[in-house]
């Protein structure tokens, strides 16, 4: 991950490990708001920049142990979008054993890139968003739980840790960000393009200062 440039071909990289089912909404396709591999899903009906609402392709590989990684972080999926046919941004899910594992990746990427340009907003938020020359990287982890039974015994019920990693290329990330406030000073309403691609910063749900200009600007 850490070699990433954003000239990777993702068809050719992801082969025969591509995940045809992800970013593949059957009832979309039927109704025509979007086709396999189109990002965002359902552009058609959830129209972000008008007419203009498509924006890419997204390519999602299978679950396989450790496709990628960064520093001592293995991923276990990896996920390429695409605009204009060129990669834009990578996102990886791995699964790791605690969020002390988590908060130690954290420092290992303070020490590479500095002070996050944006962090958690809330007791509730573990995300984190660092800017470097030519791209955004963004963090993030959720707490679920996984079962195993087994024959004749008690149910083994564990914690898991599912952490997130994007990263986008910054001029692209600039444009997104550019075309979603263009739109709001037109018609007022913020529209994200939403997606497991999204980065937080720009976007009221997550940013609560950005969430607070709106609500001031619109109560005035």
């Amino acid at each position: 991950m850490e070699k990433i440039d954003f000239k990777e071909k993702p068809l050719e990289f992801l082969k025969s490990k591509i995940d045809s089912n992800v970013n593949n909404d059957p009832d979309f396709m039927k109704k025509g708001y979007s086709m396999p591999f189109d990002y965002p899903v359902g552009y058609k009906l959830d129209a972000w920049n008008g007419k203009d609402s498509f924006y890419g392709k997204a390519y999602y590989s299978k679950i396989i142990d450790s496709i990628a990684y960064y520093q001592n972080i293995y991923f276990n999926r990896i996920a390429f979008l695409t605009h204009n046919n060129k990669t834009v941004a990578i996102l990886a899910d791995a699964e790791i054993k605690s969020d002390t594992v988590y908060n130690e990746f954290v420092k290992q990427l303070e020490k590479q890139f500095g002070t996050p340009t944006f962090r958690p907003q809330t007791t509730e938020d573990v995300f984190y968003e660092w800017s470097a020359k030519d791209r955004r990287i963004q963090i993030d982890y959720s707490k679920g739980f996984s079962m195993e039974a087994m024959s004749g015994k008690k149910t083994d019920v564990k914690q898991t840790f599912n952490m997130q990693m994007l990263i986008f290329n910054r001029a692209e990330a600039a444009k997104i960000d550019s075309i979603q406030q263009k739109n709001y000073a037109k018609t007022k309403e913020y529209k994200v393009m939403q997606g497991d691609f999204t980065l937080y910063k720009n976007n009221p749900q997550k940013n609560i200062v950005l969430m607070d200009s709106i609500l001031n600007e619109k109560f005035k």
